[in-house]
């Protein structure tokens, strides 16, 4: 059956659409998304205690000694809530139990709110479908779209404990949040055709892309793999709604992130720990740091350990929620804006030559102009301010409630839980209590490890940002997508050698002056920092992904393997020392 859509040839300029496009519904949505995505910054940071269990009980006591909290969280949130203690002295930050409440209730609002305007401009869409849909607003309602499933699933991570006491609201928020990604899903897959949201700087270079840019959305269900960044960006997009909706399912019941996958976890940790446990036996019988067994076999093997632990504890942090929240806010902004300006652009097919190629009729009602529509829209604005305003003011009218310093708590709970677990869950025997490299060490024993290995965790994610800002935007990372998940890989591995090098000053020298010690860290980050940016930067400046890479992998790799001599060349040096002092 012959399509009743245009699908070949020159289009009709597409008309008008500002309940899609116009200035007031982008405005709605994006300043929407954002307020939420302040929110949740600004509770993680001054409110939420990882201390707690978050399926515990409203009326359980909340000292649950059998909860491990996330490390990840606690050294990074007792980092940032130290610094009021810096500038106001000896003055303690408290935060009451009302506030928290506060924050929970203006979340409950916002993950409504974004439920609703995420399901409501999808199913506009799918049913102005048939109604010839441009390929344009269709892009632009799956970017608006975006916005609402990402800060929706932030919310209900940080909401676990509210959800896990009321299972009837998180019942229906997870089968709306279901149909909101099954809708987003379909849409994101009509996309993969979109060959043209590739499109930079400059005019539009030839007619077919123009047409395509306001040819019926019905045309491109199929997949045009003309230029492969469409279908790319089209895959991650589809892989992060997917595993963003799982990753919430499994956070959001008890019976299977504790019952399964916490359960699993802590069996292979104990599998692991026996096999550490037999190497540390073999390398360390003699009880001397300076063994080069100890240094070159049984270290790396720790540290080999320590790292899977860390990034299944970044997994699962809220921190990771948050940084997942805002780099997902960052891209789809700058998807959203970059599709909104390819309709601005001009048709130059013949460069110096006129053409009389229009891709938006002429009207009376432009995007620009503010009707009824784009005036209600900005106006809603206020509706989540007004909620945020009388949660805090109702949380203000009510009784302190308990007092807490955040910070001390997190320290506290800490530490105190990092010995009962050692103690009772890995013993220790008499000759191995005091060795600071045992396998039943965690992260909470290498807290200036653990930060280092942060520190330079969040370097590469800012300067990978940067890059792509810088060079070559969204569009053009994606067009390098085939080559460049290896450099990344690459600039990860960084990690583990990180930790070894840190792990050697942390424990071999701890005798050292404090200051020394922070000193060499600070060296070891900015080396593996410096050396990641060196790796990844030609991969972001070539702009065709045909270009040779070879001279880049030879510094890629001469980078790694230098690092990997220097720290066996300071291993056989402090073997030497060791024999001569």
């Amino acid at each position: 059956m012959p399509s009743p859509y245009n699908c070949d040839g020159p289009q009709p300029p597409v008309p008008d659409n500002n309940d899609i496009t116009g200035q007031g519904v982008i405005a709605n949505y994006v300043t929407t998304a954002g307020i939420a995505v302040l929110l949740i910054i600004i509770y993680f940071f001054v409110v939420y205690d990882p201390a707690l269990d978050p399926f515990r009980k409203t009326d359980q006591d909340s000292s649950n000694h059998s909860f491990r909290p996330n490390p990840v969280d606690e050294i990074i949130l007792r980092t940032v809530r130290h610094i009021p203690k810096l500038l106001m002295g000896d003055r303690k930050f408290h935060i009451s139990a009302q506030i928290e409440k506060g924050f929970i209730e203006c979340m409950l609002a916002m993950s409504d709110l974004q439920i609703v305007t995420g399901l409501s401009i999808l199913i506009s869409g799918y049913a102005q479908l048939h109604q010839g849909i441009s390929s344009y607003h269709w892009m632009v309602i799956v970017g608006l779209a975006w916005f609402s499933s990402l800060t929706h699933l932030a919310c209900l991570t940080l909401l676990r404990n509210h959800l896990y006491n009321h299972s009837l609201q998180r019942i229906w928020r997870l089968f709306c949040m279901a149909a909101l990604v099954i809708l987003l899903t379909i849409a994101l897959s009509f996309t993969g055709g979109y060959w043209w949201s590739s499109l930079q700087g400059g005019p539009i270079p030839d007619e077919e892309m123009a047409w395509s840019i306001i040819r019926h959305a019905m045309c491109h269900l199929g997949f045009d793999v003309r230029s492969p960044t469409a279908y790319y960006a089209m895959v991650l997009s589809i892989l992060l709604v997917i595993f963003g909706f799982v990753a919430r399912i499994i956070k959001l019941h008890k019976i299977i992130s504790v019952s399964i996958w916490g359960k699993a976890r802590a069996r292979l940790s104990m599998q692991a720990r026996r096999l550490l446990r037999i190497a540390f036996t073999w390398c360390c019988s003699n009880n001397s740091y300076k063994s080069l067994k100890r240094t070159l076999l049984y270290r790396p093997l720790l540290t080999v350990f320590l790292v899977a632990r860390l990034f299944l504890d970044g997994w699962s942090s809220m921190f990771s929620e948050v940084c997942w929240l805002v780099l997902g806010f960052i891209w789809g902004t700058m998807r959203l804006f970059g599709i909104l300006g390819i309709i601005k652009k001009s048709v130059d097919p013949y460069p110096g030559e006129p053409t009389s190629i229009k891709l938006v009729q002429d009207s009376d009602e432009r995007d620009g102009d503010w009707g009824f529509g784009q005036v209600v829209a900005l106006v809603l604005l206020l509706a989540p301010l007004f909620t945020i305003i009388k949660y805090f003011n109702h949380a203000n009218k009510q009784r302190p409630g308990v007092v807490t310093d955040c910070s001390d708590h997190i320290w506290e709970s800490s530490h105190s839980r990092s010995q009962s677990m050692n103690l009772t869950v890995f013993p220790f025997t008499p000759e191995t209590s005091m060795r600071p490299d045992d396998p039943n060490s965690n992260w909470d024993d290498h807290a200036q490890t653990l930060g280092a290995a942060i520190i330079y965790f969040m370097l590469i994610c800012t300067i990978t940002l940067l890059l792509i800002c810088t060079y070559n935007s969204t569009a053009n990372l994606i067009d390098h997508f085939q080559v460049f998940y290896l450099p990344v890989i690459i600039a990860l591995m960084g990690i583990w050698e990180l930790v070894i090098f840190s792990l050697t000053i942390e424990l071999d020298l701890s005798n050292m002056p404090l200051w020394v010690q922070r000193l060499l860290h600070l060296v070891n980050i900015l080396f593996f920092t410096f050396g990641a940016f060196f790796t990844l930067m030609p991969f972001y400046i070539y702009h065709q992904p045909s270009e040779n890479y070879s001279f880049t992998w030879v510094g890629t790799y001469s980078f790694l393997i230098s690092a990997a001599v220097f720290y066996i060349l300071c291993a056989v040096l402090y073997r030497i020392i060791g024999r001569t002092s």
